[in-house]
């Protein structure tokens, strides 16, 4: 063999080996791993704890037509329900080239149960030129939820909505609408993707079992971060539960040391990499207070990570702390506990706008926990708390006789958080169950405001207790 074609032969094998490592995710950037995930049927992990893969994203149903749909088709029903869908990660911006609208029929007339799905998949707003959708006979094991209190269940044909597939444009992901009416009036269409992915990955040296999917949310493919994934340790059932940590997002910690992860498009690779980047203090204080119990555990999010606050325990949920090193961001609290001296609060981030409940979801949220690298950044709860009222709006009326429902909630405005619950941990009580009866154990007495309602002439309206959050 003469040395040209030696060394050719030595360039294509080392070119073969190459393409092997790399298609064995083997050869990465530096200090990141690649996994393998197995796809299998979303309808067939509720019996291994991941019932949430099943509920899909929610839409509700009304029975008024939409002003913005310029065409709908004859319906056979007198009562024909309409919708819409939005398949965009929440905080984000609205956007009209995301949303989808729909109805449903019935078919054999008016209370013989819905069975046509008209759903505008080419998104022109005309409900008469897309295919309709009728009811699986045969629907998936498992895709129907077993609850006695939804007396109709309708699984349609499945359809395929198109999402950014990475550098290759756009490519339909399957999705199964599953109607679901009870008897008190909720009806709401729900879009169950069809596929996940299941693989064991390695973490500080440890096995852990994933499952990547869509639970509540479908915002694209199963790169974006708030895909669902589940980390569970072997042989356990339970995954790590800490809120945030079950996203893409989250930023899992072992040994003091933080983990980002994300996945390829098709949910077929995981990808974990560690945390090199600069660390910054959180420190819970205790703003002038005389006070000797001063910790904290739950997590800190925003649109870019979920972060634990306090270690991680085995059984998933971080433990108090009063002080624990993070990830430079900022950040807004996600859901925390706080204990204050004999007081216990819990606060998240406020979803609420003024006038509107969970009007915060469909813009940036704000992130007023700056975790810097030169200076802790200290929860002191020092800032003057501010009522917003969820409910009702400004410009709301009323005819006389009308019932008005008022919703207020508790906020630091500069944070960007809502106080969820305040509780005197010195002080317990015995609540009563639905079944009239005490309960069993005893919990910390609530703090919860007595809220009084007057006219403008400082005449008393209403008056009662109104619970936080």
């Amino acid at each position: 063999m003469g040395r040209r074609t030696f060394e050719s032969r030595r360039a294509f094998e080392g070119s073969l080996l190459l393409c092997i490592l790399l298609f064995m995710g083997r050869v990465l950037p530096a200090g990141e791993q690649a996994f393998p995930l197995e796809e299998v049927s979303a309808f067939g992990l509720a019996q291994e704890g991941g019932y949430g893969f099943l509920l899909g994203q929610r839409a509700l149903c009304g029975e008024k037509p939409d002003p913005n749909v310029v065409a709908y088709p004859k319906f056979s029903s007198d009562r024909p329900l309409y919708g819409k869908v939005s398949f965009t990660a929440p905080h984000s911006q609205p956007d009209p080239g995301a949303t989808y609208y729909f109805a449903l029929d019935e078919s054999a007339g008016t209370g013989r149960k819905y069975d046509r799905l008209y759903f505008d998949l080419n998104r022109d707003r005309d409900l008469t030129n897309d295919k309709t959708l009728g009811v699986q006979e045969s629907p998936p094991p498992g895709a129907l939820l077993a609850d006695p209190q939804n007396p109709q269940q309708a699984c349609f044909e499945n359809l395929g909505v198109p999402f950014p597939f990475g550098s290759q444009g756009e490519r339909p992901l399957e999705m199964m609408p599953r109607l679901i009416v009870t008897d008190s009036g909720y009806k709401a269409l729900s879009f169950v993707t069809t596929r996940a992915h299941k693989g064991r990955i390695q973490l500080a040296g440890k096995e852990y079992n994933v499952t990547l999917g869509h639970q509540y949310i479908v915002a694209g493919w199963f790169d974006t971060p708030w895909t669902a994934l589940h980390l569970t340790p072997p042989g356990s059932r339970s995954n790590y539960t800490w809120w945030g940590g079950d996203r893409l997002t989250g930023m899992q910690k072992m040994d003091g040391v933080f983990y980002q992860l994300a996945a390829a498009p098709a949910g077929d690779k995981l990808m974990v990499r560690r945390y090199e980047g600069p660390l910054g203090t959180f420190r819970i204080g205790a703003g002038g207070r005389q006070l000797e119990v001063m910790e904290a555990s739950g997590s800190l999010w925003s649109p870019k990570a979920a972060l634990p606050v306090g270690e991680v325990t085995e059984e998933g949920w971080p433990k108090p702390a009063q002080e624990c090193r993070l990830p430079v961001g900022d950040y807004t609290a996600n859901l925390m506990t706080v204990n204050l001296g004999k007081l216990r609060l819990e606060i998240s981030n406020n979803y609420h706008a003024d006038g509107k409940p969970r009007g915060m979801t469909d813009r940036p949220p704000v992130c007023g926990i700056a975790i810097r690298e030169n200076a802790p950044f200290v929860l002191d709860f020092s800032h003057k708390p501010a009522v917003l009222f969820a409910s009702p709006a400004r410009d709301q009326r009323l005819k006389v006789g009308a019932e008005l429902m008022v919703k207020a909630v508790l906020i630091d405005p500069v944070l960007g958080i809502m106080i969820r619950g305040l509780e005197d941990t010195t002080r317990k009580h015995r609540e009563t169950g639905p079944d009239g009866q005490p309960r069993s154990y005893e919990t910390n007495v609530s703090l919860d405001p007595n809220v009084v309602i007057t006219r403008a002439n400082g005449e008393k309206v209403a008056q009662g207790v109104m619970p936080f959050g």
